[in-house]
């Protein structure tokens, strides 16, 4: 039950990111309930870890997500995840994530025969993050350029994390090719 329940969550939130570029709330919804009431089932220890999996999974998201380098979705995403495997793999899946999406966007970057505009872009909303973080959000001289048109230039993290969950949990889940 535990596998179907991870892999229907996975596989449904790498789709909906791939076609829409969002994870929608009734996935993240469900897969929290399923994650930590599969986990509960287990026991108190399993309900525990499930409880501090799913708030390690957003709070390790929450900084990047305020700097808009990350969706609300992807990082309630990781949430789920740690829900389902707990805080002692959710830095293997991160990890393995981080990998996925880096070569996702190298791949990206390729393709696009390293377009220039995008990388100016790009540094333009980093800087603009930097700034917003510094400043707890308040600086408003800077015009925020709007997000249309970039979405299609952006990495679907939720794939990242939903193939980085796949290969700390079913390939490598005592640590041997992350090395922790």
């Amino acid at each position: 039950m535990f596998d179907l329940a991870i892999i229907a969550v996975i596989g449904l939130a790498a789709f909906f990111d791939i076609e829409w570029r969002r994870i929608p709330n009734w996935l993240i919804v469900f897969g929290l309930i399923a994650g930590i009431g599969l986990n509960g089932m287990r026991g108190l220890d399993g309900l525990y870890d499930s409880l501090i999996g799913a708030g390690l999974g957003i709070a390790l998201f929450f900084i990047p997500f305020a700097l808009r380098w990350i969706g609300a979705g992807d990082a309630k995403y990781l949430g789920v995840i740690g829900a389902f495997l707990g805080p002692r793999l959710l830095p293997r899946v991160l990890w393995y994530a981080i990998l996925v999406s880096g070569a996702m966007a190298v791949f990206s970057l390729i393709s696009r025969r390293f377009n220039v505009e995008f990388l100016k872009i790009a540094w333009n909303d980093l800087k603009h993050g930097l700034l917003m973080f510094l400043t707890f959000g308040r600086l408003e001289s800077v015009a925020i350029r709007p997000w249309t048109g970039v979405k299609e230039h952006s990495v679907p993290w939720g794939v990242g994390i939903s193939f980085g969950a796949l290969i700390a949990y079913y390939l490598d889940p005592l640590g041997r090719w992350a090395g922790f």
